[in-house]
């Protein structure tokens, strides 16, 4: 009688989470400021206000958005302020970064959003090899998980490599 083929990753009770999936069936898109400056230099209040009124915000319904301004420019708070503001029912999220740093931004308030409490005393593996968001997730991941989960490992369920084990 053959042995069947065991399959000892299912059977180790590993949960695998995978950063990558999570950002699958999300939209990313930015919003460039520069267009709206004044000689290139500076905001003017009023004419900003009225581009925002008559802006059509619903083309960022769903999206992950990045607000910057690609232009050598010194933008007061506010500006950011009214963007996010027309965004707001709008947008999943905004965020005031370089689109380049909008899928890290992103993973970060994923984390953040988690319920830790689903990997309360599980083993729990972080995949994200091949993913070019950086460490800053990753790391935000351990900060919100560490505290309740039995162990934490990175790297795919056949190849891991411990970051964290409860005693």
């Amino acid at each position: 009688m053959e042995d069947a083929i065991r399959n000892r990753v299912e059977e180790s009770g590993l949960i695998q989470l995978d950063l990558s999936a999570l950002l699958a069936n999300r939209i990313l898109r930015d919003i460039d400021i520069a267009p709206h400056l004044w000689q290139g230099l500076a905001i003017r209040e009023q004419e900003f206000r009225a581009w925002l009124k008559q802006w059509d915000s619903t083309a960022f319904d769903g999206v992950d958005v990045a607000v910057h301004c690609s232009a050598d420019a010194i933008l007061p708070e506010w500006v950011w302020m009214l963007v996010a503001s027309a965004l707001q029912g709008h947008a999943s999220s905004v965020h005031i970064c370089a689109p380049q740093d909008l899928k890290p931004a992103v993973l970060a308030r994923i984390a953040e959003e988690l319920d830790p409490e689903e990997y309360r005393g599980k083993r729990l593996v972080v995949k994200g090899c091949g993913l070019d968001s950086g460490a800053g997730p990753a790391v935000r991941l351990v900060e919100r998980l560490q505290p309740v989960v039995k162990s934490l490992m990175f790297g795919e369920p056949c190849s891991t490599v411990p970051v964290y084990k409860s005693r």
